[in-house]
């Protein structure tokens, strides 16, 4: 998870458009510039021409709340920026936990095949070395040569399966070569209180933290608009001199602004009251949607923790010794070749099923976590009853 979170351009991109919202707040709270207006020219008055010049500084003020609602503005922008990279996070964590399985269970499933294919391998030596071929054996050898045909159509879709798990695995990882990956499988689940998890899905979840977020901005967006009917102002002062006839100095001071007389803003005003309107569904809809999703992703984790327990690990061993066993007996001529095959078939589709349990389980469990955005993942994952006796060979 340390490297997914070191190499991940989302992470990198999501920091910078959080900095960039940390200067635009700054910016936001910037006082405006002055204007400065310098006039200078030739006036006649009672028959005397004279120099009359004028010095005009005009300082933009914000409507008093104005400056403050635009930085809070930019502060709800943050807030669910931030939500979002910590959706990212954990999106990056959950997932390249999920591929390192997936790239691993798959290759355990790869090899198992590639065991079947010897084992079978040999099986139909043993035939072939017969000294009586008769039509029973030669019989057996069809079934053989077509079950192997099959097995290696079989093993080349897993070889696939498992590099395209790694490629998915490594757009987090940023690898060059495959790394030495080591994951523990579980004999038993983690007993969760359900009122808890579910409080924290509704509580924590990033969709509606998300939504949550804006909501707050349209409510800024909201005052910002009511504000529009109430302009902001200017304080001008002019200092010049009149040098024509009898020559005088002057000083004024004085105030501008807009008059809302043909626009008062209803308009914009209307947007923001249905903008907040809309966010407001869209969070009930968050908190119904993440309320079904944490009631299924629940149940199945549930069902996934019974599936571990009916295909607990110890199937793996007896896997082993069933075709240790059935190896024997079929060489000594105790078991047809049908038998052999239909037991060898029986105890792959186990082997499969075992590894799909613990996939299964895993992969319900992550999905749990997302829900309730839970941030001590491997602490949360430690306490379940783990092994690391069964690794992939």
């Amino acid at each position: 998870m340390t490297i997914a979170e070191k190499n991940s351009p989302l992470l990198t991109a999501i920091h910078s458009d959080l900095e960039s919202l940390f200067y635009k707040r700054r910016q936001e709270g910037k006082t405006q510039n002055p204007s400065v207006y310098i006039d200078y020219g030739q006036r006649k008055a009672a028959d005397e021409s004279g120099a009359e010049y004028a010095v005009q500084i005009e300082q933009p003020v914000y409507f008093p709340g104005r400056k403050e609602l635009k930085q809070l503005l930019v502060d709800n922008d943050s807030k669910i920026k931030e939500v979002q990279q910590i959706e990212a996070f954990n999106s990056i964590r959950l997932s390249s936990i999920k591929f390192a399985y997936r790239y691993l269970v798959a290759a355990d499933k790869k090899n198992h095949v590639k065991e079947r294919l010897k084992r079978l391998s040999l099986i139909e030596s043993y035939i072939k070395a017969r000294p009586f071929f008769t039509p029973q054996a030669k019989t057996d050898l069809f079934i053989i040569e077509t079950k192997i045909l099959a097995l290696r159509k079989h093993f080349n879709d897993l070889e696939l399966g498992a590099a395209k798990d790694y490629e998915s695995l490594n757009l987090y990882l940023r690898q060059e070569f495959v790394p030495n990956l080591k994951i523990p499988y579980y004999k038993s689940g983690v007993k969760f209180d359900r009122k808890d998890l579910e409080k924290k899905a509704v509580s924590q979840n990033p969709s509606i933290l998300a939504a949550k977020g804006e909501l707050d901005k349209a409510r800024t967006e909201l005052r910002l608009a009511n504000l529009e009917k109430y302009p902001d102002y200017s304080i001008t002062s002019q200092i010049g001199e009149d040098k024509s006839g009898v020559a005088n100095r002057f000083y004024d001071f004085g105030l501008k602004f807009r008059i809302p007389v043909w626009d008062q803003f209803q308009n914009k005003v209307a947007s923001a009251e249905t903008n907040m309107k809309s966010k407001q569904d869209r969070l009930t809809y968050q908190e119904n949607l993440i309320q079904t999703s944490f009631n299924q992703a629940f149940l199945e984790y549930e069902q996934s923790k019974m599936n571990l327990k009916l295909y607990d690990l110890a199937q793996l061993d007896r896997i082993d010794r069933d075709l240790n066993f059935a190896d024997m007996e079929f060489k000594r001529g105790r078991i047809q070749l049908i038998s052999y095959l239909e037991l060898e078939n029986q105890l792959h589709e186990t082997h499969h099923a075992v590894l799909d349990a613990q996939i299964s389980h895993l992969e319900s469990l992550l999905n749990l976590l997302y829900i309730t955005n839970e941030k001590d993942i491997l602490g949360v994952m430690g306490n379940a009853s783990q092994t690391f006796e069964y690794q992939p060979k």
